[in-house]
């Protein structure tokens, strides 16, 4: 008795070495990544007060705005304000992107390895690594609030038509003025609204309460889309330990440890993570039945349009849960379980709703055309001087064939990991196949989806490409005029698409490796390569 005692004492002991070993290892690596965010955070004002300067586009509102900001702290002991103005050392190109990409690129790199590491582990995960990684990405988000926006000025659009509707004008069908857009850092022409009515309402909200204080403004939106990515990452923890720790660890790291997550949401406010937090909402409740998950799809499609897709998703899962019940029933069930979330979205819609022109401004972005991987067939396209037009129909369509395969194995098995599976594929056809450009940010739509399965090859694709896509964008913010646009928005497909299936290869675990290496020296002989066919 007394040496079984002693056994299981030495291997409780030897497990709690084990777990402060794992998460002495995730504490470092955090420490790290929050010192580089918070490097790119304070680097952020003076790239982007030499995007106002020196880059090829115009922006007069925000070297407007640095110049009051180098006024305000030209007191201080150390000279900011000489370094924010005239004496800015980023003019040279090749200087600015390493002080834009190395600070993101450390942090891509340990969230890589974490996650091969993670594929490797042997055994159980503990609750408490888990929970260690959760803490982690809150304090990223946090380090990265007080950075300016460096590639796009986007957080400003919400600001400026959230005035307009305290001013009881629709900014769905009237455009702010240039003398409005000249109070905030922000120089685009002007537009209507683009984004859902839901994010109307609340950027009114904000601006009511910032009463059009640039940095009050910019706060406030930023924290409020803090928040949504904390729920967010607070879902993803919660719904991959319905399948074990492991799972939610590595969901954790997928969507938590990527710079994407926090210099596009914290860093630059934009509204993207409105939209996701309501869409993992839904589907966090989906296997309930109840009418949240319906109710929280539509807040997801009223703050931008295009997670409506997921009815396809919605609607599979619960026509085969309902089993045997006649057509009839299932059909009038559904339309009832739905009623308050269409009532809903309905309700939102026609408080800025009055003729079709209300979706022009959607409609005004279809002819943007980047970084999308049927880009990386016009890149060959170019160099070899033909037209792969079927290539390109064949790229795109493979997206939305694989999506039309993840439904139709969610029909065949309404199984959560089948419905998460089919949620993520669907909206990487959005993303992918649909959509005519990719900003980085989008990659947060599929990115907290994916995340829920990270052991699928797919998923790791897409943590990847969302791995890389913050520095493919470098080149076209900087280069937007007086440049080739194949230069700036078509030839960084290329490295952006094949870089990240190479990293997803050198992400796999054992096994796949193993199974990889089967299938490479396999090869030969399914080419015929090595045993040709004798006459």
């Amino acid at each position: 008795m007394r040496i079984r005692k002693h056994i299981n004492h030495n291997i409780s002991l030897g497990s709690e070495l084990y777990v402060t070993e794992i998460i002495g290892t995730v504490d470092i690596y955090g420490l790290v990544t929050t010192l580089s965010l918070s490097i790119y955070t304070i680097l952020s004002y003076f790239l982007a007060s030499s995007d106002a300067r020196h880059s090829e586009i115009d922006l007069p509102n925000q070297a407007a705005f640095f110049d009051r900001l180098a006024a305000a702290v030209t007191d201080l002991p150390i000279p900011l304000g000489y370094a924010l103005s005239e004496g800015n050392v980023f003019t040279h190109d090749g200087f600015y992107f390493l002080s834009y990409c190395l600070p993101i690129a450390l942090p891509v790199f340990l969230a890589a390895w974490l996650f091969r590491r993670l594929s490797d582990f042997n055994g159980p995960i503990p609750k408490a690594v888990t929970d260690r990684l959760f803490i982690w990405p809150v304090v990223f988000t946090i380090a990265c609030l007080p950075s300016f926006p460096v590639m796009t000025q986007d957080i400003w659009f919400s600001a400026l038509w959230g005035g307009e509707i305290l001013q009881r004008l629709n900014p769905y069908y009237v455009p702010f003025t240039l003398a409005q857009a000249a109070a905030f850092p922000f120089d685009e022409v002007p537009a209507m609204m683009t984004y859902g009515p839901l994010w109307a309402v609340i950027s009114a909200g904000v601006m009511a309460l910032s009463g059009g204080n640039v940095w009050l403004t910019g706060l406030l939106f930023k924290l409020v889309l803090a928040v949504a990515w904390i729920g967010g990452l607070t879902i993803v923890r919660q719904i991959g330990r319905t399948h074990d720790e492991a799972t939610a660890a590595a969901g954790i790291v997928a969507f938590g440890w990527l710079p994407v997550g926090h210099i596009y949401t914290a860093g630059e406010g934009h509204n993207d993570m409105a939209m996701v937090v309501f869409m993992m909402l839904w589907l966090m409740r989906l296997p309930s039945g109840d009418r949240a998950g319906p109710l929280a799809l539509a807040a997801s499609a009223a703050c931008k349009y295009t997670s409506a897709v997921l009815v396809s998703v919605d609607l599979l899962y619960r026509f085969r849960k309902s089993g045997r019940t006649p057509l009839k029933s299932r059909i009038l069930d559904y339309i009832l379980r739905g009623m308050p979330a269409a009532a809903f979205f309905l309700a939102v819609l026609f408080l800025f709703y009055r003729s079709p022109t209300f979706f022009d401004g959607v409609r005004g972005m279809s002819g943007w055309q980047w970084l999308q991987p049927v880009d990386v067939v016009r890149v060959a396209e170019r160099l070899l001087g033909m037209d792969l037009a079927p290539l390109r129909w064949l790229v795109r369509s493979a997206f939305a064939g694989f999506a039309l395969w993840t439904l139709s194995m969610l029909y065949r098995r309404p199984t959560t990991e089948n419905t998460w599976r089919a949620a993520t594929a669907v909206m990487a056809a959005v993303v992918f196949s649909v959509a005519t450009h990719l900003w980085p940010w989008f990659m947060l739509w599929i990115l907290a989806l994916a995340a829920l399965v990270p052991s699928w090859w797919f998923s790791r694709w897409i943590f990847c490409v969302a791995a890389l896509a913050p520095f493919s964008l470098a080149p076209f913010w900087r280069y937007e005029k007086g440049f080739d646009p194949f230069y700036t928005k078509t030839l960084p497909a290329l490295p952006l698409y094949l870089g990240a299936t190479l990293l997803m290869v050198w992400m796999l675990d054992r096994k796949e490796r193993a199974a990889v290496a089967v299938w490479a020296a396999s090869l030969p002989k399914r080419l015929r390569i090595l045993h040709p066919r004798r006459s």
